[in-house]
């Protein structure tokens, strides 16, 4: 008996000495059962899809959609990791709109904002028409590059008759999206407009407040 009352305090102060020991090199903390099985690592954030249809370039990615009268939203075609979509209010009649992304300004758009813009959007439509009032919310441009809660400007112009027709400026604060940073309200720069022919325009993108109106 004497002989296996020592046998197990032997071995109860082995298994204390052995949890002392994991202790000190754990930091003291005892790690639950299974704490040390693989665990699944979050990947970061892909880039925004492409759009279906859409033309890659170098310089630029391109895309051709057709206008609903009722509205609805445009995939912005994916470039360098920018992408997303636009609400844009109706447009009547239905026309076709050309959507070029880049991240440059290879086609030497002139500057309408204060430093250099992270992001340009060339719009050319195919004919006559005449934009509603009403755009609804969600979508916008996102990429990582976006950084959510800080302030945001899209700047616009239009190309009517040969004349650059500049569009109202609007800010607004970035979200945080499931590709980064998400600018929405990009669409309302749209709102009421009339193009009484076959036109084109830009919006550029510029970090910081550089208006005084919200999108």
């Amino acid at each position: 008996m004497p002989l296996l009352r020592l046998t197990v305090r032997a071995a109860l102060l082995a298994a204390f000495a052995a949890l002392a020991v994991a202790c000190a090199h754990g930091g003291g903390t005892v790690l639950p059962p299974g704490a040390l099985a693989p665990q699944t690592i979050a990947l970061p954030d892909a880039r925004p899809p492409k759009c279906k249809g859409q033309q890659d370039t170098k310089q630029y990615a391109s895309l051709t959609v057709a206008l609903s009268t009722k509205g609805g939203s445009l995939c912005i075609p994916e470039f360098h990791g920018f992408g997303g979509t636009v609400k844009y209010p109706g447009a009547s009649p239905s026309v076709e709109l050309s959507l070029t992304s880049s991240t440059t300004d290879y086609d030497n758009l002139p500057q309408l904002g204060y430093g250099t813009a992270i992001f340009y959007l060339q719009l050319a439509i195919s004919g006559k028409t005449e934009f509603g009032e009403n755009v609804r919310a969600g979508g916008g441009l996102t990429s990582k590059k976006i950084e959510p809660s800080e302030p945001y400007t899209a700047f616009g112009e239009a190309i009517i008759y040969s004349i650059p027709i500049q569009l109202s400026p609007c800010y607004t604060i970035a979200t945080k999206g499931k590709y980064g940073g998400v600018i929405g309200g990009l669409g309302t720069l749209l709102k009421g407009q009339k193009v009484p022919t076959k036109a084109s325009g830009f919006i550029e993108i510029y970090s910081g407040r550089q208006a005084d109106d919200s999108c």
